[in-house]
């Protein structure tokens, strides 16, 4: 076609020039010229749409992190877009051409061989009768305004933290001082290789700037480095070197007519379902202060807009609500009668029962240190979505199933079984199948509905030793008992609404059975999973769903000149005992605390923050769970420190007295959960006669868990109150100028408990041993443990600023000083220097 066309344009020239030597060339050569111009105006649009149109493709791919998002304004506009990180918003496909001529007007191709004997005078006419079909069929052979045969994008970032700790306790004494240098390149490659296709791939290079070395612990995860072997931390979470393979993947989108969709498999896949099956739920406030590893290109004026001058509550970046996955995913979000569709088939890193320990992947978080290594995990994770869009012009409907499945030879690995035997049982797998029904949509133009209810089922297998085993564990894989759990009903609605002029509300309301189990739902928060503990956390229902919860959250945003403001308040309490296994999250400083330690351990829940540091747990913890032994991996609740994603979480049991720990007691009780926050922030800019934004923006929180209702919690010292906790944040932020602002922080948090205990090692000469914790506490006398009330003090102050030095190109600077205090064991108070400066490159 495009030869034919070549041919055709050549001939039609030649006439018309015959035709201009013989009529009046004065007369036709504009028209002629004017027609030649138009062609390269009409050949650059399609080109500088496509241009345009880069980030689509990458938008698409299964939600990738660095993919460009929606702008977060736009996202916020209503609630309903909420539902924009799960499915890509289709790309129209484009129209296909017509190439028919529709004039009666002959074919140009009977122009061409028309009799010679024609005059020049009807050439031309007939020649002019028949441009318009002349540019359809050249614009035929032109690229389409969604073709871009290749297009990359992507960053370049260095990073600089220093941390230093003049005053350090014992579980800081690996990490008293330290500076890491590190890099990180990632692209995004995109191939269209027209208007119906769409090909693309990520790339993640991470590198550490410490020097070369050889690491023999690469083959060996569980090996413990000698002093004289140095280990790559910042980019692994076993002992492994660096790697390519953190956020490879690819993918194709496929789109025509009625039906579009996309394919995309690799380390690190994005998606949602609903939220009770697959959706991660952020709570926390999004401080400036904060500069995020994984934050999308934008200039410092907008960033600043959408933390601190006018917040962005939902949608987009702003608050995540897809979870991670390595393996394979498809999503048809286009196909007839409105319907949308999604499958996946990953594997379960982040809960794996084998050997592996499980979290390889940091645990659900849009960074680029997502995923490290390959995916090798005995068990597999299946999930699919049904859903019909548009019913009443904007509402769907969408039915949901997650299910985890263990891979029955786990048996064979002596770190599964053995944990079960130390503790003389059989060993046991749980499998996990939840299906869902989910409705979301606006009911009217200003109220929006989402509710989920989900339908919760285990099928356990309970392994016994065989006759004739082959395997020295005198298990076989076949050599199991099922049984099928009694399904749990979990209840989940949100809505919000606008008919409060300047007064937008949000309610929440949950209902889970304490049975109820659903791994990848905001039941089980992915930055600091909780599997199947019994256990409550501080700010449970407004910060964290568990299973065993019921209540309700309200959120009030009142509008108003040059400001915001947010108010808070939630009530949930259990739905029948469970154990007063308590546990809560440092917000002020927590994040510093654990990046500022090298221990592998800081990944991983399941064991203490700094015990891959030092040959003990170095911090003085008050008394959890002292299950005998090693205690089975998946349900450790010792207490102490453990590393969520960016997070430090410390738990502790609220013993009532020292007998209770002598026993093995633990005390249980149907607890409540309060919360009430109030976050805002002020312009006072035009008290100064300026136009530049100075904002005062301030958070604080009050809460608290009981063992009755106590609807504000006020003060430890309330009638029944197991921990309560002050939270509060200062933050001025300046626009000095366009691309150069000021942030700094004051903050303060507090945390208190009457029913702390210490196992006082050194008392009667027990030594502290070098490995695993005590194994017996039975054996040993009460007088060992101390009370010890929960009275810690956290502080912090800092100064920083962000600046876009040039085009697609800033520096991040931030400088934090800050303390820690307990009362009742002063060895665990430190105080310290952060440091952090990163620049980064956008392309």
């Amino acid at each position: 076609m495009r030869k034919l066309s070549i041919l055709f344009t050549t001939l039609l020239c030649t006439s018309l020039a015959f035709a201009q030597d013989e009529e009046s060339p004065e007369a036709s050569a504009p028209e002629t010229e004017a027609v030649e111009e138009s062609a390269p105006a009409e050949e650059a649009a399609p080109v500088e749409e496509a241009a345009a149109e880069e980030s689509a493709p990458v938008e698409e791919a299964a939600a990738e992190p660095a993919a460009e998002e929606p702008a977060p304004e736009e996202a916020a506009a209503e609630p309903a877009t909420e539902e924009a990180a799960a499915e890509p918003a289709p790309e129209e496909a484009a129209p296909k051409k017509d190439f028919a001529s529709t004039s009666t007007t002959p074919a140009p191709a009977a122009v061409v061989d028309a009799p010679a004997v024609l005059p020049a005078e009807k050439q031309l006419e007939i020649a002019e009768g028949n441009m318009d079909n002349i540019a359809e069929n050249l614009e035929s052979t032109m690229m389409g305004k969604d073709d871009a045969p290749l297009a990359v994008s992507g960053f370049m970032a260095f990073r600089l933290k220093n941390f230093s700790y003049p005053d350090a306790s014992e579980y800081l004494s690996s990490d008293k001082a330290r500076l890491a240098v590190d890099a990180i390149f990632k692209a995004n490659i995109v191939a269209m290789p027209n208007s119906y296709m769409t090909l693309w791939t990520n790339f993640t290079f991470p590198f550490d700037l410490s020097g070369l070395f050889s690491n023999n612990l690469g083959s060996q995860p569980t090996g413990v480095p000698t002093s004289n072997e140095r280990v790559l931390f910042d980019h692994s979470t076993d002992y492994y070197s660096s790697t390519v393979d953190e956020e490879m993947n690819f993918g194709i989108d496929i789109r025509a007519g009625v039906f579009g969709a996309y394919v995309t498999a690799g380390g690190v896949i994005w998606a949602n379902s609903s939220p009770l099956t697959m959706w991660e739920r952020e709570t926390m406030p999004r401080f400036a202060w904060v500069y995020e590893t994984f934050e999308d290109e934008k200039t410092v004026s907008t960033y600043y807009k959408e933390k601190v001058f006018k917040p962005v509550k939902e949608g987009g970046r702003a608050f995540w609500t897809n979870r991670s996955f390595g393996g394979v995913f498809v999503s048809a979000y286009q196909l007839p009668f409105d319907m949308t569709a999604q499958a996946l088939v990953s594997q379960p890193a982040d809960m794996d029962i084998g050997t592996r320990d499980g979290l390889r992947m940091y645990g659900g978080q849009p960074g680029e240190l997502e995923m490290s290594g390959d995916y090798d995990l005995r068990g597999a994770v299946y999930h699919g979505r049904l859903a019909k869009n548009k019913i009443a012009d904007n509402l769907t409907i969408g039915l949901n199933y997650m299910g985890v499945v263990f891979d029955e030879a786990v048996i064979y690995e002596p770190e599964f079984y053995s944990q079960y035997n130390a503790l003389s049982v059989d060993p046991y797998i749980m499998n996990t199948h939840v299906a869902s029904i989910d409705f979301k949509g606006n009911i009217t133009p200003k109220f929006y509905l989402m509710a989920d209810v989900a339908l919760s089922m285990t099928d356990s297998l309970k392994y016994y030793k065989a006759t004739g085993a082959k395997d020295i564990s005198g298990y076989e894989k076949s050599s199991y008992e099922t049984e099928w759990s009694t399904p749990q009903v979990g209840v989940y609605v949100k809505a919000q609404s606008k008919y409060l002029e300047g007064w937008p509300m949000t309610l929440e309301a949950i209902f889970l059975p304490k049975d109820f189990y659903s791994p990848f739902s905001m039941s089980n928060p992915s930055r600091f999973l909780a599997w199947r503990k019994d256990e409550f956390a501080l700010n449970s229902g407004s910060m964290r769903y568990a299973p065993n919860m019921a209540g309700i959250n309200l959120k009030i945003e009142p509008e108003f000149n040059r400001g915001h403001l947010d108010i808070q308040y939630g009530l949930h309490s259990q739905i029948e005992d469970g154990d007063d296994v308590l546990l809560f999250n440092y917000r002020l400083n927590g994040r510093n605390l654990w990046e500022s330690t090298n221990s592998w351990t800081k990944h991983k829940p399941l064991f203490w923050a700094d015990s891959g540091n030092a040959n003990y747990n170095g911090y003085v913890e008050r008394a959890g769970v002292l299950t005998p032994g090693v205690g089975v991996k998946m349900t450790r609740q010792q207490g102490g420190l453990r590393g969520g994603t960016w997070e430090m979480w410390e738990t502790f049991v609220a013993y009532e007295n020292a007998q209770q720990i002598q026993d093995s007691v633990v005390p249980s009780h149907t607890k409540w959960s309060s919360y009430l926050s109030l976050a805002g922030g002020y312009d006072i800019g035009h008290w100064f006669g300026t136009d530049r934004n100075i904002v005062m923006s301030g958070y604080a929180s009050i809460s608290g868990v009981s063992k009755t209702i106590a609807p504000i919690a006020y003060s430890e010292s309330q009638s029944d109150m197991l921990l309560w906790s002050f939270y509060g944040q200062f933050e001025p932020a300046i626009a000095v100028t366009p691309t150069f602002h000021v942030v700094g922080i004051l903050g303060l948090e507090s945390f208190r408990s009457e029913y702390g205990y210490i196992i006082d090692y050194m008392a009667n000469n027990i030594a502290k041993p070098t490995s695993t914790k005590p194994t017996h506490y039975n054996d040993v006398s009460t007088s060992v443990f101390r009370k010890a009330p929960i009275n810690y003090l956290e502080t912090a102050v800092g100064l920083g600023f962000d600046w876009n030095f040039a085009e697609r190109a800033g520096v991040h600077v931030r400088y934090k000083w800050a303390t820690h205090s307990d009362e009742t064991e002063p060895d665990n108070d430190w105080s310290g220097h952060y440091i952090y400066a990163e620049t980064k490159v956008w392309f």
